[in-house]
C-alpha cells in the first residue's frame, strides 16, 4: 500500500483537477474569463528546452578530445588553396552551418525508432515468404535491430565537432514503451534501439511517464522495467546535465486504478531519486513535472491557479488520436 506522502499527493492531484474544471467552467460562461484563459494557454507547439549558459558550456566542453587535434601532415600550398576555395567549412559562415546541422542531425523520436523496427521486421518476413518451402521459414520473435551512425558525423573532425556541438544541446525524449512482442513477459529494452555509449553521452533527456490510463494495464510497472536498463547504463557512466521527468496522471478520481499505480509511482520516484543521489553529476539533476490529464485538458500541478494545456498539444499528447484506438 502506498505511503501517506503519496496519498497526500493523490489528494492534491484531485484538487488540481477540480480547480482546472472550475476554471474551464467559468470561462465557458464568462466572455472575459474565456479571453483570459485563451491568452494563458500556451500555443500547441513542442516546448523548447531552455539551457543555462553553465550547462551549455559543460555540454560543449565534454566533446571528444581527438576532434580538436589537427592534421598530422601539411597538405601543401596548392592543395590548401583548392580546399579553401571549395570547402563547405570555408564557403559558409558558422551561422549557416549551424542551420544545416540542425536540419541534418537530431535525435530520433521513440515513435521513429519503433516504426523502423517494425519496418525491418516486415522486410524480414517478406524475404522469408519469397524463399522455397523447403527452406526453414521461421521468423525470429526478436530480430536484431541494426544500429547506425549519421553520415554527417563521419566526414571530418571539424564537421563532426560542429555537428556534435549542435546535437549535444538537443534533448532526447523517452515518451513511449518499446514494442512488446507477443509471448514476452516485458517489452524490448530501449538499449536495443539506442546503443549504450550513445545513452551514456546524452546531455539532456526528457522522460514522460503516463500513469493511471486504465484498470487492466499497470503502466507504472511497465515503466519500472523500462527504466531498469536505462538507469543501469547511466549508472556505469553518464554525461547528464539535466533529466526532466514528467508524470502524466489520468483518472485520478478512480481509486481502483490508483491503488496499485500509486505504489508504482512511489517506486519510480524512489528509483530516479536514488540514481540522482548516487550517480548524478550535480545536485538538482532531475526536474520533476506533474500534469493531471482530464480528457482533452491537462492541468499543471504545483500552481494554485492551474496552468492548462489543450489537446492536441504535442508536449502532453504525443502522436494522433488514431494511435491510441
Amino acid at each position: 500500500m502506498a505511503g501517506l506522502e503519496s496519498r497526500k499527493k493523490l489528494a492534491d492531484w484531485r484538487t488540481m483537477q477540480h480547480r482546472g474544471r472550475n476554471k474551464i467552467l467559468k470561462a465557458s460562461k464568462d466572455p472575459v474569463a474565456r479571453a483570459k484563459l485563451l491568452a494563458e494557454i500556451p500555443s500547441p507547439r513542442p516546448v523548447i528546452l531552455h539551457i543555462s549558459e553553465s550547462d551549455r558550456a559543460s555540454a560543449l566542453a565534454s566533446l571528444p578530445a581527438f576532434l580538436f587535434s589537427g592534421p598530422a601532415t601539411d597538405p601543401g600550398p596548392s592543395r590548401r588553396s583548392r580546399q579553401r576555395r571549395h570547402s563547405f567549412l570555408t564557403t559558409f559562415p558558422p551561422e549557416v552551418r549551424n542551420i544545416i546541422y540542425h536540419y541534418a542531425i537530431s535525435y530520433p523520436t521513440c515513435r521513429n525508432l519503433y516504426d523502423y523496427y517494425y519496418d525491418q521486421k516486415e522486410k524480414a518476413r517478406a524475404k522469408i515468404e519469397l524463399r522455397p518451402r523447403s527452406v526453414n521459414t521461421r521468423v525470429s520473435r526478436h530480430p536484431k535491430i541494426p544500429l547506425w551512425t549519421p553520415t554527417i558525423l563521419l566526414l571530418c573532425k571539424q564537421i563532426t565537432r560542429e555537428a556534435l556541438s549542435v546535437l549535444y544541446l538537443q534533448p532526447f525524449v523517452i515518451d513511449r514503451i518499446p514494442p512488446w512482442i507477443m509471448g514476452n513477459a516485458s517489452p524490448l529494452s530501449l538499449v536495443d534501439f539506442i546503443s549504450k555509449p550513445t545513452f551514456q553521452n546524452l546531455r539532456f533527456v526528457q522522460i514522460k511517464i503516463p500513469l493511471g490510463e486504465n484498470n487492466e494495464f499497470r503502466s507504472g510497472k511497465v515503466w519500472l522495467q523500462l527504466l531498469d536498463d536505462v538507469l543501469d547504463a547511466w549508472s556505469q557512466r553518464n554525461s547528464l546535465l539535466r533529466l526532466q521527468v514528467m508524470f502524466k496522471l489520468s483518472n485520478v478520481t478512480r481509486p481502483n486504478i490508483w491503488f496499485y499505480e500509486l505504489e508504482d509511482y512511489e517506486k519510480l520516484v524512489e528509483k530516479l531519486s536514488y540514481f540522482e543521489f548516487k550517480h548524478g553529476l550535480k545536485p538538482g539533476l532531475i526536474r520533476w513535472e506533474h500534469w493531471v490529464l482530464d480528457f482533452e485538458y491537462a492541468y499543471r500541478v504545483g500552481f494554485r491557479n492551474p496552468v492548462i494545456r489543450i489537446h492536441p498539444d504535442p508536449y502532453i499528447w504525443q502522436g494522433s488520436v488514431i494511435e491510441w484506438l
